[in-house]
């Protein structure tokens, strides 16, 4: 059986030159033309956006919180209080009576109230006595003075008290509640300060009645042995005879 057979061309295929040229630009304008890869196309997640959207609120909740806990009480009371125990000092640095120091003190006590009255004349104890009764004066006038300066100073001690407590009330932050209850100390302080500056007071009012009393004894002790200590004299005879009538 014959079967046909094609015998090869020795001219070989060539492609066509212009055809393929048209054929290249065409794939060049359909790549330019394309769309972008799905890595280079910007994707909106809302879920993301609205997770990102909340965190910078609470961010923002946050810092105003902050702000608000450190946010400053608008009531202070400092510069009152301050001049309020300048005054309480300055009534024990004026005391006019018995001295409020111990330098003052030792050198009161050895004029007033001295321990050896044996060289001391009748003169003397009659001076060193109303010595001590004008000290004992002005020490009496000290303890009524205090008081009536710590009562008008308690007054104004009163509405620092209620600004304090109203400043406390209205706080909003932690700084502000730590300034009020810090403020609310400070008239706690003026008060101990008064009763301190009222009990050193009567302190030395009742020193000085002490003191004075048992000099006062002393001195009187004193006064009746420079009365009696004398030698006794015999009296001095008359010139005249006072019994020349007596037996008649």
């Amino acid at each position: 059986m014959w079967i046909p057979f094609s015998t090869p061309s020795p001219v070989r295929w060539r492609p066509n030159r212009p055809a393929s040229l048209v054929a290249v630009g065409l794939v060049a304008v359909s790549l330019l033309t394309a769309s972008p890869a799905p890595a280079q196309q910007v994707v909106f997640d809302p879920r993301n956006h609205i997770e990102n959207a909340l965190q910078a609120a609470r961010q923002l909740e946050s810092l105003a919180n902050e702000a608000r806990t450190l946010a400053a009480s608008p009531y202070s009371h400092l510069t009152q209080s301050s001049q309020s125990l300048r005054d309480m000092a300055e009534l024990a640095r004026t005391a006019r009576g018995l001295a409020s120091s111990v330098s003052g003190l030792e050198r009161q006590f050895r004029s007033l109230y001295p321990d050896d009255l044996s060289g001391s004349d009748l003169i003397s104890l009659l001076e060193q006595g109303q010595a001590r009764t004008a000290n004992a004066r002005r020490t009496a006038e000290d303890v009524a003075r205090t008081a009536a300066e710590l009562e008008r100073l308690g007054r104004g001690r009163e509405q620092r008290l209620a600004g304090a407590l109203a400043a406390s009330q209205a706080a909003v932050g932690q700084t502000a509640a730590v300034q009020s209850s810090n403020q609310l100390l400070a008239v706690l302080a003026e008060e101990l300060a008064a009763l301190r500056t009222l009990m050193l007071a009567q302190s030395r009012l009742l020193a000085e009645a002490t003191a004075r009393e048992a000099a006062e004894r002393a001195s009187g002790e004193a006064a009746r042995r420079r009365r009696w200590s004398g030698q006794a004299a015999s009296p001095t005879p008359p010139r005249f005879d006072p019994l020349s009538h007596a037996r008649d």
